[in-house]
C-alpha cells in the first residue's frame, strides 16, 4: 500500500499576534501546513474545520485555556499531539498537561530550534499511532502473514506458537539473528491479542545510553532551572493498555533491565511527578539478537528478568534454515517494490531464481527486501530481474556454500 507525502498539519495558538506570526512563519519555512488561532476558543473552533498532526498552544489565554483547548482536541482528533507553550509552569502545571494527554510544554521565551524539535517529535509519535492502525490491517489479514514470512514447516510452527503466545499476557521474548523480522513479529502478536485497539510502542535499545533509554521508557521530570529540560512522558506511560516492544534489550544496561524486572513483578511505575507507584497495563514482548542460554550468561541480565521470560521464550529462524520460502518471500518484495516505484517488473528469471535460493542471507530476510528493491529501481519497466543483475558477491557467496551437513 503506497501512501502519498503529506504536508504536516500544525496549529498554532496564542492570544499574542507576534508569537502567532513568528510560530508560523519558522514552521512554513519547515514545509509544515500551518493554521493559526488568536486565542483556545478559536482554536477549538479550528478542530471542527480541519485536522491537525500537531497543535503548539499558548497555556493561559483569555476564554478558553490551553488545557481546554487540550481536552477539546483529544475528544474530536485523539490522536492529534498537543504542546503548551507557558512562561508561568509549576509542577502541577506540568502534571495536569500530562495527564489530559499533553505532549509535552515548553517555557517561554521560545527557542525557535527547541519548538521545531518538539513538534517533530510531536509528529513522530502520532505517526506511530497511524502506523499501528494501518500494521493492525494488514497483519489481521491472514495472506499478508503468509506472504510476508512464508508457509514453510519452520515458519508455520513459529505462526502458531506465536498465536498461542497473543491469546495470553504473558511476556514473551523473541530471540533471533538480525534480519529475521523479530519486530513484525512482535507486531503480529500484539495485533493478534485482546490489546489490538491499543498502541504498539516500540523502543529500541541497541546503542542508546543508559540514563536515555531510562528517560524513554520511563519518563523524567522536568528540571525548572533549565529550560531545555522539559518534563517527559515515558514510552511505558504511552504503552498503557497496550504492548511495549524492546528491540535488542540485551543492549539495555542493567539498571534499566532492573527497572523492567520490578515492573513485571509488581506492575507498577512511578510516573511523573507522583510518590506512589501506580498500576500500568502493559504488555511486554522484547527481542534479542543472541540466545536465550547466552542472554543468561550476562552480567547486565537480572535473573529475575530473564525468569520472566521463561514460558515464553521463541526462537525465530534465519532465512537459511526455511529457504522454501525464498521465492514466495521474492515475488512479495517485488510486489512492494512496483507499487512504491509505479515501474512494474515482470518477475525473476529462473536462472536469478536459482541463484538467489543457492544464497545462504547472513543478512536474513532483511537483506532479501533490501537486494530486491535495490535491483529494481535500477530496472527498465517490463522486464525480469536476471542473475546478471545479482551483485557479484552474492553469486561468489553461492560458489563457495559448504556442502549440507557443514557448518559454515
Amino acid at each position: 500500500m503506497t501512501r502519498g507525502i503529506q504536508a504536516k498539519r500544525i496549529l498554532v495558538v496564542d492570544d499574542e499576534p507576534m508569537i502567532v506570526s513568528l510560530l508560523s512563519t519558522i514552521f512554513r519555512e519547515k514545509g509544515w501546513n500551518v493554521t493559526e488561532a488568536g486565542s483556545g476558543s478559536d482554536g477549538i473552533d479550528k478542530l471542527a474545520q480541519n485536522p491537525f498532526d500537531v497543535i503548539l498552544t499558548d497555556l493561559v489565554m483569555p476564554g478558553d485555556s490551553g488545557i481546554d483547548l487540550l481536552r477539546a482536541a483529544k475528544e474530536v482528533l485523539p490522536d492529534t499531539e498537543v504542546i503548551l507553550m507557558t512562561g508561568f509552569a509549576t509542577a502541577d502545571t506540568a502534571i495536569e498537561a500530562m495527564r489530559n494527554g499533553a505532549f509535552h510544554y515548553i517555557m517561554k521565551p521560545l527557542k525557535a530550534e527547541e519548538v521545531v524539535h518538539l513538534a517533530e517529535k510531536a509528529y513522530e509519535q502520532r505517526m506511530l499511532g497511524r502506523e499501528n492502525r494501518f500494521l493492525k490491517s494488514e497483519i489481521g489479514a491472514a495472506y499478508h502473514v503468509q506472504s510476508l514470512v512464508g508457509d514453510s514447516e519452520p515458519i508455520l510452527r513459529l505462526v502458531e506458537s506465536l498465536q498461542g503466545f497473543a491469546a495470553v499476557d504473558e511476556p514473551v521474548l523473541l530471540c533471533g539473528e538480525r534480519g529475521t523480522g523479530r519486530g513484525f513479529f512482535a507486531r503480529f502478536i500484539h495485533f493478534n491479542s485482546r490489546r489490538a485497539a491499543d498502541l504498539c510502542v516500540p523502543v529500541h535499545c541497541l546503542g542508546v545510553p543508559t540514563g536515555t533509554l531510562a528517560a524513554d521508557l520511563f519518563g523524567r521530570p522536568g528540571n525548572p532551572d533549565d529550560r531545555t529540560s522539559p518534563p517527559r512522558q515515558g514510552k511505558m506511560e504511552l504503552a498503557n493498555h497496550g504492548t511495549l516492544y524492546l528491540s535488542d534489550i540485551e543492549n539495555a544496561g542493567r539498571e534499566v533491565l532492573e527497572r523492567l524486572e520490578r515492573f513485571l513483578l509488581t506492575k507498577t511505575i512511578l510516573l511523573l511527578g507522583d510518590t506512589v507507584e501506580t498500576p500500568m497495563d502493559i504488555r511486554i514482548v522484547a527481542s534479542s539478537a543472541v540466545p536465550a542460554r547466552e542472554l543468561a550468561l550476562r552480567e547486565n541480565i537480572p535473573p529475575g528478568l530473564l525468569k520472566a521470560f521463561e514460558h515464553g521464550t521463541v526462537r525465530v529462524p534465519p532465512l537459511r534454515e526455511h529457504r522454501e520460502d525464498i521465492p514466495l518471500l521474492l515475488h512479495h518484495f517485488l510486489r512492494e517494490a512496483n507499487r512504491e516505484r509505479k515501474k512494474p517488473l515482470r518477475g525473476f528469471t529462473a536462472s536469478a531464481l536459482s541463484a538467489l535460493e543457492a544464497h545462504d542471507w547472513p543478512g536474513n530476510v532483511r537483506e532479501l527486501r533490501d537486494l530486491v528493491g535495490a535491483i529494481a529501481s535500477k530496472k527498465k519497466q517490463g522486464t525480469m530481474i536476471d542473475a546478471t543483475d545479482i551483485p557479484p558477491a552474492i553469486l561468489y557467496r553461492r560458489a563457495r556454500r559448504p556442502s549440507p551437513g557443514v557448518d559454515p
